[in-house]
């Protein structure tokens, strides 16, 4: 049965909700005790579960959707060679016919001088049942490709609706990470007041230090250098030549830590989009990464939330290419 999709209004106004939703536990979390750091770093852990969940259902999502792929082109495949075994039927029966009909007066012939009307009736009824029996492959033949050319169509409507579950789901991820983000911004903020408080008590009065503030922003273009305060991890990470990230590695970019693709925009080496990597930051533990565009993060770190994906969802996320 069809599912009744929303229209493109009601899931603008969904979003909505859920941002609102959203902002709402971050803000009621925050004067729920006497201890604002402690509601923040609870809003920081709720909205982590969300976002977890949610990528979850997202990678889950692709996953399916990769499986109806690959179900719909294995059908692909099979139509030509039934449409050749088809044709191939034709031909003999039409060849078949053609000889007998041009031997039709030379078996007269031979039945006028002859009594071996025996011999020529079993001929004519070995052909009849030849011919019988390739109609009856023919239409064996058609009943299948029918059945394949239909289950092709449901699948094809099957993907369909799973790719606009996905674009759902992925919203739905950023919504979060948006909120998670914001979370992210006021524990941080909080944290620098409290330690901008206790330098106070300890040292001389001076200027107040700047709040070192991820902010999270939609610039128009994709950025090339990481964002203030991001601390890359030097050296090399220990899965760096792992056959699967290499493998995706130079797929993917060639091996550029760097590489950028607008079309996604695909970041980094592992060509990501930031939904993916701020899931899998998210994942990891590492809410220090959440929000650094991929390709402005070392080749550990990039290494790094590249195995944490990998071991997560396996290779769904790449497809099935290495």
């Amino acid at each position: 049965m069809p599912v009744a999709r929303p229209s493109r209004h009601h899931r603008a106004a969904l979003r909505v909700a859920l941002v609102f939703v959203l902002a709402m536990e971050v803000a009621g979390t925050a004067t729920a005790s006497a201890d604002p750091l402690a509601d923040a770093d609870a809003t920081v852990q709720a909205l982590r579960e969300q976002a977890d969940r949610a990528s979850a259902d997202y990678f889950d999502a692709l996953a399916r959707a990769a499986k109806l792929d690959s179900t719909i082109a294995g059908l692909e495949r099979q139509l030509p060679e039934l449409v050749r075994q088809r044709r191939q039927l034709r031909v003999r029966a039409r060849r078949r016919a053609v000889v007998a009909y041009m031997h039709s007066g030379r078996q007269l012939a031979i039945l006028l001088a002859s009594d071996d009307a025996l011999t020529a009736s079993r001929r004519r009824d070995l052909l009849a049942q030849l011919n019988a029996r390739d109609a009856q492959v023919f239409t064996k033949l058609s009943d299948t490709t029918r059945r394949i050319q239909e289950r092709r169509r449901r699948l094809r409507d099957a993907r369909a609706a799973q790719e606009q579950t996905v674009a759902e789901l992925d919203q739905r991820g950023r919504d979060i990470d948006a909120t998670l983000q914001a979370a992210l911004d006021r524990r941080n903020g909080l944290q620098a007041e409290v330690d901008a408080a206790a330098a106070a008590q300890t040292t001389a009065p001076s200027d107040p230090a700047p709040t070192d503030v991820t902010v999270s922003t939609a610039p128009a273009e994709v950025p090339t250098t990481p964002p203030p305060g991001y601390h890359p991890t030097p050296g090399t990470h220990p899965h760096h030549d792992d056959p699967f990230l290499a493998c995706t590695r130079a797929r993917e970019s060639g091996g550029n830590y760097a590489a950028v693709n607008k079309a996604g925009p695909y970041l980094g080496a592992y060509q990501v989009l930031q939904s993916t990597w701020n899931s899998g930051a998210n994942h990891a533990g590492r809410l220090e990464l959440v929000g650094v565009p991929p390709n402005t993060a070392s080749e550990y770190d990039q290494d790094d939330i590249a195995w944490a994906v990998y071991q997560w969802r396996g290779k769904a996320p790449w497809g099935e290419g290495c």
